[in-house]
C-alpha cells in the first residue's frame, strides 16, 4: 500500500507571502502592457518633468499657425503665484502663534483667578 502523506496547510504568512507575489506578477504584467503604449510613456514622462506638480499642461507641439504662448508672463504668474503660497504660509504661522499666545493667556487668567478666590477664603 502507498503511504498516504498528510497535506499541510500552509500558514498565515505563507499565504500572505503567495498573495503578495501573485500580487506582483499582476502589476508586473501590466506595466509591460503599458511600456508598449506610446501614450502612457508621453504621459510618464511629462509626469515625471513635474508638470503635474506645477499644475501646468502637458507640453504639447503648438498647432499649425498658432502663436507662442508668452513665457515670460508665465514666468511672472510663477514668481506671483509662489509669493501668495509663501505669504499664505506666513500668515498661518502667524494665525498660529497668536492662538498659542492667547491660549497661554487665558491659562495665565484662570489660574490668577484661582490663586485670588484661595486668598479670600
Amino acid at each position: 500500500m502507498a503511504e498516504e502523506t498528510p497535506k499541510i496547510e500552509s500558514t498565515v504568512v505563507e499565504r500572505w507571502l503567495a498573495e503578495q507575489q501573485q500580487w506582483q506578477r499582476t502589476l508586473l504584467t501590466y506595466l509591460d502592457s503599458m511600456v508598449k503604449n506610446d501614450d502612457f510613456l508621453v504621459h510618464l514622462g511629462n509626469a515625471m518633468r513635474g508638470s503635474l506638480l506645477a499644475g501646468k499642461p502637458y507640453p504639447t507641439a503648438p498647432a499649425a499657425g498658432a502663436t507662442a504662448p508668452d513665457s515670460a508672463a508665465d514666468d511672472r504668474l510663477d514668481r506671483v503665484l509662489f509669493a501668495l503660497h509663501e505669504l499664505q504660509g506666513q500668515v498661518q504661522d502667524l494665525r498660529l502663534a497668536l492662538d498659542e499666545l492667547g491660549t497661554r493667556e487665558k491659562k495665565r487668567g484662570k489660574k490668577n483667578k484661582s490663586e485670588k478666590h484661595k486668598g479670600d477664603e
